[in-house]
């Protein structure tokens, strides 16, 4: 195993030095008592605390608060009368420039957090002063397998343990004072396959649960639990079969695998990753667990003859002593659309027709709200928060959505509602049982499907999704895209809902599944792929206030039952994180991290903060009476595009060739096109050029982040994206010409 870098400031230095002369002057004093609340001091969180956390209102001791997730506080100093007064309190750098998506924990005056391939930072929670980092030093390569930026969502705090998962699969217990590994183990099982890890581990009991991303290559998916003190494996529960026959790791194989053609396309893996969400309810004694989407996308191709295809797009309900499954609810039979159920799930107590049930809630990526029984897994409702044409609605005798004639797209291009990016992503939803309303970060934006004019061909560790789709919007993936296909966007959109991309913040009241209001946050971008990622994250709290950040950088502070708009603060910084809320010495702070990153990749597009100012990663920390946010400088105005330091080169096919390949491999991190990335690929220097194929296939600037892809691609694939993307710095140029 590689060693770690863990690296302490002075202050930090300081703090363990005055530790020491504490320890001394406890010894000679015998007070034991006053050693065991020095020790508190650092991340001393047992389940009985978590469980307790209503009487410590001033902590966030989860990803989401509480076990529940539920991202409230009851916390009121700052309250929808006093909101406005909310200013600068600190900041902390955390010298990066790739995408923040965690929340912080703050724990009796600690903040612990994480950001892009796994790094953790410890800061002082009053000052904003580090006390320590650690960098698991992963190896920059890869950054290949994230297809989704190289983020991390956070951190999980037990037992004077910080517990944090790299990029590359290996899970880390942190000493919470010192920041030193206390255990480390390999999580992922095959480093043959498109493994990745961006999620957050998970407690239950006295196991850390880790899932895994990578759906979106080769990877079966799976979760794993470890012993919290030790690090031993305790159990690993696989979502799919790995073959029809067996021997299959665990009984529920033998379930899953029925629903599964024995023909399958057993060799890709099949999806089914768990990347995300998942929730402990320490009474029940489950942990819930939701499961990730299918490869291929297309069902046909997956599994020719049909079947549900479990544990995809499922939410599982698992014994976290055992690994043993209590109980399933699929949200998304014979997934088809990359509806992943790994969103958020909220843990709450609802009064419904007449008596008090504990429930589990999700807004999935397929666009239906459910409601489910947390103990028994009983469908309660299900409801459309967002448009929907794949299904007309969800039959609740057997649980299961009923498709419509729009949902299939194998032989012919369909508008499907919602898109791959779901009526809900990743960002999480709140729940504010003040109101009794969810706020959800809602994404009304459909995409057109259709399965491309090739046979699929499995790529081991590559993006293996095959079926193409393209948002349904202007710009990056849209409609310019269509009509290079030959698709009729017209009639394509004909009798379907609204094609305009729009990020709702919508307030849901989970008991009638209705809207109670609802805010257009899609800011300067409505009807623009940008637009469904300008909302960030939400946290809402007793004081009657609902927090959503902007990747234009401002944070919005609204009424909790109302949606009235009641303060903005300039941040400056893009924001896709969701913040949250803690106090310390009377005093309550909000904070949360702020930095673009998720879908878009490092494409930041105009109008947003990290493409005016950059992208450097912050936490920034608010209160009451503050001052402004300081910000970052404006970059210069990219100037016109200059003419290329090349000609043009290569025929119509091989640049078209040079498209497709670009557009599976390429696009997250550079942008369509080449466009608006980092770097942009239209002004690629006479150097850049010649050293083209070094760069994409020999890995000559892997250690700046950019991966080899030589694995992957042969030479005449390298030519073809070269060809392609001088030909779009030629286009880019000759528009600016004909502009002027």
């Amino acid at each position: 195993m590689r060693a770690r870098r863990h690296v302490q400031s002075p202050q930090h230095l300081r703090l363990a030095a005055l530790v020491v002369v504490a320890f001394a002057t406890i010894f000679v004093a015998g007070a034991a008592e006053s050693q065991n609340t020095q020790q508190r001091e650092f991340a001393a969180i047992d389940v009985e605390r978590l469980t307790k956390v209503a009487e410590e209102p001033g902590q966030w001791l989860t990803g989401g608060r509480d076990l529940d997730q539920s991202y409230f506080s009851p916390l009121t100093g700052i309250n929808d009368e006093n909101v406005t007064r909310l200013g600068y309190a600190w900041q902390f750098d955390t010298d990066t420039t790739n995408g923040l998506e965690a929340t912080p924990i703050v724990v009796d005056g600690v903040m612990y957090t994480s950001g892009p391939w796994g790094v953790v930072y410890a800061v002082d929670a009053a000052t904003g002063e580090k006390l320590w980092t650690f960098d698991p030093e992963v190896d920059r390569q890869f950054a290949r397998f994230a297809c989704c930026g190289i983020v991390n969502r956070g951190v999980s705090v037990q037992n004077g343990k910080v517990y944090v998962a790299s990029l590359d699969g290996v899970l880390f217990a942190l000493d919470a004072r010192l920041g030193e590994p206390a255990w480390h183990q390999k999580t992922l099982f095959d480093d043959s396959r498109g493994y990745s890890i961006t999620g957050a581990p998970y407690t239950a009991g006295d196991v850390v649960v880790i899932g895994n991303s990578g759906g979106e290559y080769d990877a079966r998916g799976y979760i794993s639990a470890y012993d919290i003190d030790t690090g031993e494996l305790r159990w690993r529960f696989f979502t799919v079969p790995a073959s029809a026959e067996g021997p299959h790791e665990h009984p529920e194989l033998e379930v899953a695998a029925k629903t599964w053609d024995p023909d399958s396309l057993w060799e890709v893996g099949l999806g089914g990753t768990v990347w995300d969400g998942m929730a402990y309810d320490p009474e029940l004694d489950l942990l819930y667990v939701g499961v990730g989407n299918s490869t291929p996308y297309a069902r046909k191709v997956r599994s020719p003859k049909g079947g549900d295809n479990l544990y995809l797009a499922s939410i599982l309900a698992i014994r976290p002593a055992t690994g043993k499954l209590v109980w399933h609810y699929q949200t998304t039979p014979a997934e088809n659309w990359d509806y992943t159920a790994t969103q958020k799930m909220i843990l709450a107590e609802l009064e419904i027709d007449g008596r008090e049930r504990k429930v589990l809630m999700q807004a999935p990526k397929n666009g239906f709200f459910y409601v489910l029984d947390r103990e028994t897994g009983e469908l309660i409702s299900a409801e459309p928060y967002v448009p929907v044409n794949w299904a007309s609605h969800v039959d609740m005798t057997t649980g299961r959505p009923v498709e419509t004639d729009q949902a299939e797209y194998f032989d012919e291009p369909k508008l499907i509602f919602p898109s791959p990016a779901g009526g809900h992503n990743w960002q999480p939803m709140a729940f504010n049982p003040g109101t009794g309303l969810v706020y959800i970060p809602a994404l009304e934006v459909g995409a057109v499907f259709q399965i491309p004019d090739r046979e699929f061909k499995y790529v081991p560790r590559g993006m293996n999704t095959y079926s193409l789709f393209s948002f349904s919007v202007d710009g990056p993936m849209g409609i310019s895209v269509l009509a290079a296909r030959g698709l009729d966007w017209n009639a394509l959109k004909e009798g379907q809902p609204d094609p305009t991309a729009r990020s709702i913040l919508r307030a849901w009241d989970p008991v009638t599944q209705s809207e109670r209001w609802q805010v257009n946050v899609s800011g300067p971008f409505e009807g623009q792929f940008a637009a469904i990622w300008n909302g960030s994250g939400i946290m809402t709290t007793a004081g009657n206030l609902v927090f959503q950040g902007r990747t234009t950088g401002e944070l919005y502070a609204y009424a909790a039952d109302t949606g009235e708009l009641l303060h903005v603060v300039d941040l400056g910084t893009s924001v896709i994180a969701a913040p949250m809320t803690y106090e310390l010495d009377g005093k309550q702070y909000v904070a949360l991290m702020a930095g673009l990153g998720g879908a878009g990749g490092r494409a930041h597009f105009p109008g947003t903060a990290a493409a005016a100012r950059g992208n450097a990663g912050r936490i920034i920390a608010l209160t009451l009476d503050g001052g402004d946010v300081p910000k970052p400088p404006l970059r210069r105005p990219a100037p016109p595009p200059g003419r290329p330091s090349v000609e043009r080169r290569g025929d119509t096919e091989t640049i078209a060739s040079g498209e497709a390949l670009f557009e599976q491999h390429c696009t997250r991190c550079h942008g369509s096109s080449g466009v608006g990335g980092v770097p942009d690929l239209r002004s690629m220097s006479a150097r850049v050029h010649d050293r083209f194929d070094d760069i994409l296939l020999r890995g000559a600037l892997s250690g700046r982040g950019m991966a080899s892809f030589g694995d992957l691609l042969e030479e005449a694939d390298s030519e073809a994206i070269h060809a392609f993307l001088i030909d779009r710095s030629w286009r880019a140029f000759e528009e600016a010409q004909n502009d002027q």
